[in-house]
């Protein structure tokens, strides 16, 4: 049986649960379960078997969550909005955003939660139990045919937790940590419930993302910094095992095509639409009112519906993925790994935005494969903003960032949960390790892979820079005034003094010369070449087996930036 659980050992947890949550600290705690559903995105759709093995309930709920999370965070001033109102933005944007069976449905467990908190400022314990009743009644009134053994079970038994805790208590905190161990429980049994997952020995794919959702609430709660215990995506691949025995647990009926789409008219007669399109097909999840209706539903000819639907009012949002080639296509994804083969992506579906200051660094991480260049460096950091207007700009749904900085890692880690695109940041702390780590990036293996790969190719280089001291500091033994020259390895100081060319040849001295096969000098703005070409000599005399460039670097602050690998 296949059963994934998020541990939390050696977490930091907050001096004092939190009692109540206005408006931010909602907004607050769903930026957390987005990111948690987001980090463990691969290991729920690696358990997706019901009700079509389509391999995307977690990409679903995560781009779900991700459209919800933009609308609330829109609000002209987050920190003075209610909890009731972020409540309200929050099932707005996921009922616009709503992907898939599982998204339609988390759509509604917001709506149901979002309604029994309207007008308050603040919430308890015990409105949150009110919250989680009213969004497992909501949620089980959007599937007109409702299955135990899926995110229905999950939320019911983690509302029913919760309402007996909020008898004990007021804390928010306490009644959350409560849901949570209901959810987990739920979760655990769902392969009893639904036959098809007992056969596939996993457990129901929606009811984890549930679950990873009140997990990041709960973390958030108690103050923990969130952190990833994700399956990796080749893990969550070879992991599905159910793909061997498709046709023993579907049958052999077609799949038929998934489709989704929004219907915005006047005086919709929403009962009789709803009844008559779901007869159309099967696992329909419909919603809405007389004015807006949210409809997904698996069926084998899409233009009948969107023929049926246009006589109630306008369509927007359509969406049609055809389930049998998903189905396909996971299982030839799942063979290649399981056979150690890497996945080919298709051209242009991986890219490669980096970070750097000058024009020649610029160009070298260019040479080396980089897609785009975000200016920054020191005291330069490039904000999220600009980090995720690249990622945006390029055509990849693939992206790999290079930081080059260790200033600016936990800005571009935050990108990741602000696109639909599937981003990956590799931790290069400066330019010198995003060249070596471009180089070991493969444009015919899997992201995953190549993530791998650049990661350590990381170990392989030294980064040595000289710059100048902006103050007056005793560090590692390293006494230094303001204004002198001193050198770095790997953002460690180890050298000072007021000759450029002799601080220089301290700090080579101390790197590791003796097996470097490539030594490639980045000039920085005021560099002169004459001291370029005196470290060169210094590198030369220290190891003549060394190949010693000398290149344009245009960096500001920074003389020399030299990577050793």
């Amino acid at each position: 049986m296949t059963t994934h659980s998020v541990t939390n050992d050696d977490a930091p947890v907050s001096s004092a649960a939190a009692a109540v949550w206005g408006g931010q600290d909602l907004l607050s705690a769903f930026a957390a379960a987005t990111g948690w559903l987001s980090a463990n995105r691969d290991l729920v759709n690696g358990l997706n078997v019901f009700p079509i093995p389509d391999g995307d309930t977690g990409t679903n709920m995560v781009l779900t969550m991700r459209q919800a999370l933009e609308e609330a965070r829109s609000a002209s001033d987050c920190a003075q909005t209610s909890a009731s109102d972020v409540a309200g933005r929050i099932y707005h944007g996921s009922l616009m955003g709503a992907r898939g069976n599982s998204g339609v449905i988390l759509s509604q467990i917001f709506r149901g939660f979002a309604t029994a908190i309207a007008g308050r400022d603040e919430i308890d314990g015990r409105d949150l139990a009110a919250a989680l009743d009213s969004a497992r009644a909501m949620a089980y009134n959007a599937v007109l045919q409702p299955v135990e053994g899926t995110m229905l079970t999950v939320i019911r038994v983690a509302a029913e937790r919760a309402a007996l805790s909020a008898q004990l208590t007021p804390s928010l905190s306490i009644v959350l940590s409560e849901a949570l161990r209901g959810a987990q429980q739920a979760l655990a049994t769902t392969p009893d419930l639904l036959d098809i997952l007992r056969q596939a020995g996993v457990v129901d794919a929606g009811g984890q993302g549930v679950v990873c959702i009140l997990d990041g609430m709960e973390r958030h709660a108690r103050g923990e910094a969130a952190r990833t215990f994700a399956a990796s995506g080749d893990q969550a691949g070879t992991e599905m095992a159910f793909l061997d025995h498709i046709t023993e647990l579907h049958g052999e009926d077609p799949f038929g095509y998934c489709t989704n789409f929004m219907v915005f008219g006047e005086n919709i007669d929403f009962i009789r639409f709803r009844d008559e399109l779901a007869a159309m097909g099967r696992s329909a999840v419909i919603v809405g009112d007389d004015r807006m209706v949210k409809v997904h539903i698996h069926v084998l000819n899409p233009g009948k519906v969107l023929d049926y639907a246009l006589g109630a009012g306008d369509l927007g949002q359509i969406k049609i993925d055809n389930m049998r080639a998903q189905t396909d296509d996971l299982t030839d994804r799942r063979a290649q790994r399981t056979a150690l083969a890497p996945q080919p992506d298709e051209l242009g579906t991986q890219a490669i935005i980096a970070v750097a200051a000058g024009e020649g660094l610029a160009r070298a991480l260019r040479s080396m494969g980089a897609t785009e260049i975000v200016p920054g460096g020191q005291t330069m950091n490039p904000s999220t903003e600009q980090l995720l207007q690249a990622v945006d700009s390029v055509s990849a749904t693939e992206v790999i960032l290079l930081p080059n900085n260790p200033n600016i890692l936990l800005t571009a880690r935050q990108v990741a949960n602000l696109t639909n695109k599937r981003v990956h940041v590799v931790p290069t702390r400066s330019v010198p390790q995003g060249l070596a780590a471009l180089s070991a990036f493969n444009s015919a293996a899997s992201i995953d892979s190549n993530v791998v790969k650049m990661e350590a190719a990381l170990s392989g280089v030294q980064t040595i820079e000289l710059t100048r001291a902006v103050r007056d500091a005793d560090l590692n033994g390293v006494s230094v005034r303001a204004g002198q020259v001193i050198g770095l390895i790997d953002d460690e100081l180890v050298a000072s003094g007021d000759d450029e060319v002799a601080v220089a040849c301290q700090t080579l001295a101390l790197a590791r010369m003796d097996d470097a096969e490539l030594v490639t000098i980045f000039t920085g703005e005021g560099a002169k070449s004459e001291h370029a070409d005196a470290l060169r000599a210094a590198i030369e005399q220290a190891n003549p087996a060394a190949h010693v460039e000398i290149h344009e670097g245009g960096q500001p602050y920074y003389r020399f930036v030299i990577a050793v690998e």
